[in-house]
């Protein structure tokens, strides 16, 4: 709140936007111009492909059009049980790991 709903920031000559709203994330989530990614993605091209993340222009469109229905709020909600329940796991694993150094992927990749 200090600096506002959008905060801008300089990594080297690359400009970082945060945008501390959900309504303002939503425009530009959403929006059907704004959806070419920076050069950045194209690291994660070999292990994500080029499914909705990575993609761009109609095949980003395509992608979108194909999963939307997946993200129905409805649909979602099924899912709070699931995610609470494996939050629940990972944290009590992680537990067992407190004061102490450890690779959290061996957790995350489980």
């Amino acid at each position: 709140k200090q600096f506002g709903n959008v905060v801008r920031v300089w990594l080297g000559s690359k400009l970082i936007i945060f945008l501390t709203e959900p309504d303002d994330a939503e425009v530009i989530l959403n929006s059907q111009i704004h959806i070419d990614k920076s050069t950045e993605y194209k690291f994660f091209e070999p292990w994500l492909g080029e499914g909705l993340l990575i993609s761009t222009g109609e095949k980003w469109r395509s992608h979108r059009k194909i999963i939307a229905p997946t993200f129905h709020i409805n649909i979602l909600k099924s899912f709070i049980p699931v995610f609470n329940k494996n939050s629940k796991n990972v944290v009590d694993k992680l537990k067992n790991e407190m004061d102490k150094t450890f690779d959290i992927h061996d957790y995350m990749s489980e």
